[in-house]
This record gives C-alpha cells, structure tokens and sequence, in this order.
C-alpha cells in the first residue's frame, strides 16, 4: 500500500509542479494588483498568470497520471478511519476525497470547482498565516463542493459579516479550545481562503480577505520587479520563499509580521521564544550566516504556446558571498553538448566538474569555516570536530584524473531482444571532457578489462570487442579532441564528430534531458518475456507495471532539457520543456470486444469473454464456457479523461449450462484507458491488486 502512496504522491506533486511552472498562482493585471494586498514582508509568495492559450494546451493533460488507484486505496483507508475522527477531521477528508475524484485532468478540475486558470492567483504569507486567492467563472460549483463537505462530515460553517462583506468560517478546533477557523469569501470573481484565529483583530481579518491593503504591501516595495529585472523573469509566474525574514521573525519576532504573529501565539500559550534559548552572539551569527542564503526565487522567463507548448523556468538559491560564489563558480566544469535534447536523444545525462579546482576550493571554503572567529559555543564546537579533518587527502583520487572537466551520457535508440541478454541494437555515446586523457587511460589499463583494451590517442577511433563481458558486445572508442568517447550507432557517430571541435569551456555543473514519448516507446518496446518479470515499484505484476511507466510518461508528452549552474547570484536550475498535448489522443470505448487477461501475459493473455460498450452509456459483459454462458452483467458507464468508471445494474451466475441462474453482489469498478495497436486496454484495480485487460475489436 505504501508503494502505491508514494507514487500518488509524486505524481501528484508532479502535477503540481507543472501548474506551478504555468503560472497558475499569482499577480494580478489591471490597475489593482493581488500583490497589492500582500504584505512587503512576506515570507513566502508564489503569483502569476496562465493565459487562455496556455489553459487550451493543457486541459487534457492527466492531473495525477496513473495514480487515480493509489489515490483510492488511500481514500478508503481514510474512510475506514472516519468513526474514528472529529467532525473537523471527515470534513478535511470529504475534502480530500473530492479533489481526487475530480482530479483526472486539468480541465476536469477547473471545471468541478468553478475555477478560471486564466484569471490572476496568488499564495502568500500574511504574517504567519497563509492566504489563497484564485480566480471563479462559476460561484455555485465551488461553493457546491464546500455544503457537501459540511453536509457529510456533520461540520457546519457560520457566516460573519467583515467589513462590506461576508464570509464563512468553518471551526477547525475543538469546542472550549481557542479558535481557530478556515475562513472563506467571494467576490467580484475571485475567492480568498485564509484562516482565523483567537488573537485576531478585525483589522487582522479584513487585510486578509483582501478588503484592506497592509501599511507596505509587496506592490509598494518593488521587490517583485527587482526580480524580474535580475532574473528576466515574465509575469506568467514568480515566487519568492525567504529564508532571511523567516530567520528574523523566529529570532527578532518584532522585527516583522512573521515573527509578530509567532511571539503573540507562543506568549499565549505561555511558551518561551525560540530567541530566548538562543545565546545572544549566536543568534547574531545564525542571522549572519542565512543572511548569506537569503532567498530561494523562481519565475518563468519566456513563455510561447503555438501547436508545441513551450516553457522556460529559472529557480535561484541566491548567495550573496562573493567569495563563496567565485570558489563554487571555479568548480564549474565543460558538460558535454551531445547531452542536450536538440540532439534528439532518448536520455541524456552530464556533469561539469573541474577536477583541477576541487581541492583548491574544498579546501578554501573548509579554512573559511575553520578559522572563522565565532562567540558561539555550539559554532566552536563544530569548528573544532571538523579541524581534524581535511580535503587535501581528496588530492589523491583527482590526481589519477588530471585534466578531467565533465562526462556526458546520451541514449540515442535501443531494442530489446527477449531471448538475448544483449540488445539487438543500440546507438549510445559515452564521453569525457579532458585536457589530459593518459591518466584516465592509465587507470583504465590497470583493471582487469582495461588490460584487454586498445584505445588509440592520435584521433583514431578503434573497435572494441568486449564480447568477454557479453556475447556480440562492441563498440569503437578513442580521443576526439578533447573528448575521450565510447560510442556505437549511427547517431552517436554523428554526435562525435561535432564533440571534435567542441572546446572545454566551464558550462555548468549538471545537465539531464529527457524525451518522455520516446521514453515510452522503449517501455513499450521491453520484450514480454522480460517485461512479464519486471518490477518497476508500481505493481506486483510486470506486465501491468510496464503498462503503467508508459502510460505516465506517454501522459505527460514532454520532453525537458534541465540545467544546474553556478551563476553571480548563486545557484541556478534552469528547465526547458515542450508539450505537445494535440499527441493525447482520447479513447472512444464504444463497440463490441473479446477481453483478454494480460496480466501476467504481457502479449497474449487469457480470454476473459466477450463485451460491449454501448454509445448509449449502458454496456454488457458476458463470460463462456463449455458451451454456455456462465456469467453476465449489465451496467453504465462514464468516462473523464482516460478514466473509464462502470456502475452494474444486474450481475447472474450459474455453475453449469443446466443450472439457474442466481444474482451475483454488484460491484463498482474503474480502469484507466490506454492505446493499443487494437481498441484499447485496460488497468483495473480491486483490492490492492491490479489487472490489465486488452479489449480486441470483434468483426
């Protein structure tokens, strides 16, 4: 169960993180701003804007892939804990269990709760509590799915009067402890969600339901533009999260809303400031210290959505010690080119490090650390546990590599062959960027392959045969340039001949690109007998678990280019992505099929009987034997996305020809719908145990 979990959860966050890389959370246009309403001290703030283009591109995109199962087992495991808990607590459930329900698609989303993607959003920080605000086309369905999440948990909201509005506030403490409310309100098309608590203030509740501006707002202070102009980034997205006001607020609480809001509550509650336990110089070091990390910042930096979707998303860890960003900048190594996605790899995989600069720069950020002067005991203590210590033994590995700036990895194409351990073809190039290969070379001719190998050093490439590792094994290998390679294939070779004129110049610090299509093309390519053993952490069975990683990827139809640097400010990711989505063809189920039971038969399978999918929504199920019908059901059926639902309304068996009939308990059942060469197939789940059905068109 646990498996299933995690991998709901990951892809949800993943689902997250796209609607995050879209701007789904954010400023405001017109002439005023979300921003505007958002305190100038915040400690966190994510806001932007996805335009109507952008939503079209992405409606039919999955929201949770293939995790609609985990997210059920997970949903009745909840439900078999709801006599167990509060009335607060079945209505954080009921909440729950509604998003995962509508959660199949983006459009499926934004239409169950009403909302508009394209209208400005916004999540920040109002001292120490949150706030979001997001836009509404449709008033009724969101409000909707709040009185049904009341009605089924027994948990009823009241409603208040603040300032010239309303709002509704739902409990969330018990009776006879101190308050504290999910607060709701909309107006004008936009929705706030905010929280209410005990030692608020009318003026407290009226800045965050947005009807008053705080004294500086994040408009006023120009902070969001400063971003921008530093980092290029556009108003589709941007996001802050501040590490040095959070510092300041746990250790000066007076010093900003954050920390006002956190010392009336610890006060309140008769318990002591973190400051106070905190020796005076060392709160002043500890500050000194994130001061030095002060924000982590994130934006898009160009955004375009012809027929490809396309995005490019910059996040910075800002450091703003000159000296340790020039000695982390030394490290910057040469990632080869090939193991970009222009180059038209499945996979591609490389890292720059300047072997040279290691130690040089371990060693000079350790001595700052060590010889630092520090007035706090627990500083002094960690100084000295790490005096004993030092990077110069490093010294002795980087000097067998001298020379060494980067590796690069691409996987061009691959076939598998089930009854060889060797592929029947691949195109792959492995490289080293090197300004002085024979160290490499000498290492590598003192293991025991190494010795049976002959790589030339004069720009010659020369096959190697390592059919001693496995039969019909080779590949060509040599020192192009710079570059000490291993290669094989077509597509590789042409990779190599532009790595000959490609410098050694510092690029970055690692790179990873990824063809999610293609990727899933070699999934689907894994031949039965090999996938049929696979496990891959989805599901018990090979067959199913390879349908599954390739429906995930396949869903997502990207592919990403993602880079790690060292930059002035600090350090940099930088993410490239196109989305295709007019690729995510959908599935129309309707007709009449033989169901066969592949899941432990990835390519066969067993005859499951005969079905059809009616154009009505109504369906019919029968299964034979000995020359008879044994079982049969009728039903209805939905479908949102790729995710086919069947409600029976009859359902008889009978243990032979001769025998009657009985009804049998109607059962409730889900799939999620995936392509095939033939209609389409299937991926049940029932009991934490999953199958996999092909329905084959009958003639």
């Amino acid at each position: 169960m646990q498996k299933w979990i995690g991998a709901g959860v990951l892809v949800a966050a993943a689902g997250a993180g796209l609607a995050w890389q879209q701007g789904w959370f954010g400023t405001a246009a017109g002439s005023e701003p979300l921003t505007a309403y958002v305190p100038a001290d915040t400690v966190l703030y994510v806001g932007g804007q996805a335009d109507a283009d952008q939503m079209e591109h992405i409606r039919k995109l999955p929201l949770m892939a293939n995790s609609q199962f985990q997210a059920k087992q997970l949903l009745d495991e909840l439900e078999r804990s709801n006599r167990r808990q509060t009335p607060q607590g079945l209505f954080a459930t009921a909440l729950f269990a509604d998003f995962i329900r509508n959660a199949n698609t983006y459009g499926d989303m934004a239409e169950h709760y009403g909302l508009d993607l394209t209208k400005p959003q916004a999540i920040y920080m109002d001292g120490l509590v949150p706030v979001i605000r997001f836009g509404l086309n449709n008033e009724a369905a969101f409000w909707q799915v709040l009185d049904k999440a009341s009605a089924d948990s027994g948990l009823q909201p009241r409603e208040v009067t603040i300032g010239d509005t309303t709002a509704k506030l739902w409990r969330l403490t018990a009776e006879g402890d101190k308050t504290l409310d999910l607060a709701v309100n909309v107006r004008g098309g936009t929705a706030t969600i905010t929280a209410f608590h005990f030692l608020d203030q009318d003026s407290d509740q009226q800045q965050r339901l947005a009807l008053t501006k705080p004294a500086r707002s994040l408009a006023d202070s120009g902070e969001l533009d400063q971003l921008r102009k530093t980092y290029s980034f556009d108003d589709s997205m941007l996001a802050l999260l501040h590490f040095q006001r959070l510092a300041q607020g746990i250790l000066q609480p007076e010093s900003n809303g954050f920390g006002q809001d956190l010392g009336a509550l610890l006060k309140s509650q008769n318990k002591p400031l973190p400051g106070e336990e905190m020796e005076a110089a060392c709160r002043t070091e500890v500050l000194d210290l994130i001061s030095q990390v002060p924000r982590l910042v994130a934006g898009n930096t160009n955004t375009s959505s012809g027929k490809v979707l396309q995005m490019q998303t910059r996040s910075v860890l800002e450091l703003t010690n000159a000296e340790v960003v020039g000695t982390l900048s030394s490290l910057r190594g040469h990632i080869p080119g090939h193991t970009r996605h222009s180059e038209g790899q499945i996979l591609g995989f490389g890292a720059g490090l300047n072997i040279d600069n290691l130690v040089p720069a371990a060693t000079t950020l350790f001595n700052k650390f060590t010889s630092t002067e520090s007035n706090c005991p627990q500083v002094r203590r960690m100084q000295r546990e790490m005096s004993g210590a030092s990077p110069a033994m490093m010294g002795m590995f980087t000097g067998m590599v001298q020379g060494t700036k980067g590796i690069g990895f691409s996987l061009y194409d691959l076939e598998l062959d089930g009854n060889n351990p060797i592929p029947s073809s691949y195109d792959f190039l492995f490289s080293i960027a090197t300004s002085n290969p024979q160290p490499l070379l000498g290492m590598l001719s003192m293991s025991p392959m190494g010795r049976q190998l002959q790589i030339p050093t004069d720009g010659s490439l020369a096959d190697v045969d390592l059919s001693f590792i496995a039969p019909g094994l080779s590949l060509k290998a040599g020192v192009q340039g710079n570059h000490l390679v291993a290669f094989a294939g077509d597509k590789a070779q042409q990779a190599v001949d532009k790595l000959k004129a490609e410098s050694l110049e510092p690029n970055g610090l690692t790179h990873l690109s990824a063809d999610y299509s293609r990727f899933a093309d070699l999934i689907d390519a894994i031949p039965p007998m090999i996938a049929s053993e696979m496990n891959a952490g989805l599901s018990e069975s090979g067959c199913v678990a390879q349908a599954q990683l390739s429906h995930m990827l396949r869903s997502q139809s990207a592919s990403l280019d993602y880079t790690l640097d060292i930059i002035d400010q600090g350090v940099s990711t930088d993410i490239s992505m196109k989305m295709d989505t007019t690729a995510l063809a959908g599935i129309n189920p309707v007709g009449q099929y033989t169901l066969m039971d592949q899941t432990w038969d990835c390519a066969g399978g067993e005859a499951l009987g005969i079905e059809e999918i009616r154009a009505d929504k109504t369906g019919v199920y029968t299964y034979a034997a000995d020359g008879c019908d044994l079982y049969r059901t009728e039903y209805t059926w939905s479908q949102q996305g790729n995710l086919f639902s069947v409600e029976p309304t009859k359902a008889e068996s009978r243990d032979s020809c001769e025998a009657e009939w009985k009804p049998e308990e109607l059962v409730s059942s889900q799939c999620i719908l995936l392509p095939a060469d033939q209609g389409f197939r299937c991926i049940y789940s029932d009991d934490d145990r999953e199958s996999l059905f092909h329905y084959i068109p009958r003639s």
